[in-house]
């Protein structure tokens, strides 16, 4: 005679899914994310991204879905070498991402030109690694 289990088969790949697939918190977003197309250092506070020709801040308030949406705003800021006197034109942007495990996919739309920057991929715990342009 055949032994019946108190699980149906659904029920555990359902369980197996809910397992894997944790919430996002959005804490989840804080430290330093890097690859060799950017370098992020974030905190409620705000952000710091560093970029091969540029940079760019994330203004504190932004936010993290459950599921890993990011949604923030801020400014880039054009260009390597020093800074002018007077420093960059501030470029009103709005950043967009996800972030998946140790991944944080991050596109830039910087608004008066409707030009996007990205999506750029870094990794948890990891440095910029491309030369900055001079």
């Amino acid at each position: 005679m055949p032994r019946h289990s108190i699980f149906s088969l659904p029920a555990l790949l359902a369980l197996a899914v809910a397992c894997t697939t944790a919430p996002v918190e959005p804490d989840d977003a804080n430290g330093q994310w890097g690859s060799n197309q950017a370098g992020l250092t974030i905190a409620r506070g705000g952000g710091n991204l560093t970029l091969p020709c540029g940079s760019a801040v994330i203004d504190s308030g932004w936010s993290l879905s459950s599921s890993g949406a990011f949604i923030g705003a801020g400014a880039t800021f054009s260009g390597g070498g020093p800074d002018p006197i007077g420093g960059r034109p501030r470029q009103p942007s709005t950043f967009t991402g996800r972030i998946s495990g140790r991944i944080f996919t991050l596109s830039i739309l910087v608004l008066a030109t409707k030009a996007t920057i990205g999506p750029l991929r870094m990794e948890r715990d990891r440095p910029m690694t491309s030369p900055v342009c001079l």
